[in-house]
């Protein structure tokens, strides 16, 4: 029995230790100011909130927060959930990331006009359900692609499939899971995959 348990500790930090090496660095992250920003644009960063961690864990990935750019009175805004769902001019998303660092998406569709009006104010979703009307930050920029564009811009994934067994994480994310309700067999859009979404390509 000793030696079971052993190997089994054994085989837990083997796992554990290369976790933090997993984090995937999509690209060079920009930290210059932006010249060149279009209405439909997406931007990404890594939050700083108190959950960034636990998604960068569960994502294997530094992108945590996603907005997408509207362009009002000639001015560049970010539509993005906080606590309900605003606009934040771009300048102060960006400097609110980790290090005042971005990564910036476009799509290939021409003059996009994103009606955003019937998104604002609403609470940010905790459960991290579909079809609610209630949105947390990539789901958001999913459902406004999908439904204002034609462009389903990832396959949305069981929460299961994030989950990284053996991590010293993984108690406070199901205790998470736990108080919000959600569930691993719910379907869900990580900020990285909409990242990862073939059809935005790289601006710099």
């Amino acid at each position: 029995m000793k030696k079971i348990l052993l190997t089994l500790g054994v085989l837990l930090v083997a796992i554990a230790i290369p976790l933090r090496s997993w984090l995937i660095e999509p690209l060079s992250a920009q930290d210059t100011p932006i010249t060149d920003v279009r209405e439909g644009d997406v931007i990404f960063h890594t939050s700083q909130s108190s959950q960034s961690p636990l998604i960068q864990i569960g994502t294997r990935s530094h992108i945590t927060h996603c907005g997408i750019v509207v362009i009002k009175d000639g001015k560049p805004f970010v539509l993005e959930t906080l606590k309900t769902l605003v606009l934040t001019p771009l300048d102060k998303f960006i400097a609110r990331g980790k290090d005042g660092k971005y990564w910036l998406k476009r799509s290939d569709r021409e003059n996009i006009k994103i009606d955003y009006a019937h998104y604002l104010g609403k609470p940010y979703d905790l459960a991290f359900s579909f079809d609610n009307d209630i949105y947390y930050c990539s789901e958001l920029v999913y459902d406004i692609y999908k439904k204002q564009l034609g462009i389903e811009l990832c396959r949305p994934k069981q929460v299961g499939d994030y989950l990284i067994l053996g991590t010293d994480k993984l108690n406070k994310i199901e205790s998470t899971m736990q108080r919000r309700g959600i569930t691993k067999e719910q379907y869900a859009v990580a900020p990285v995959d909409v990242f990862e979404s073939e059809y935005l390509h790289s601006v710099k």
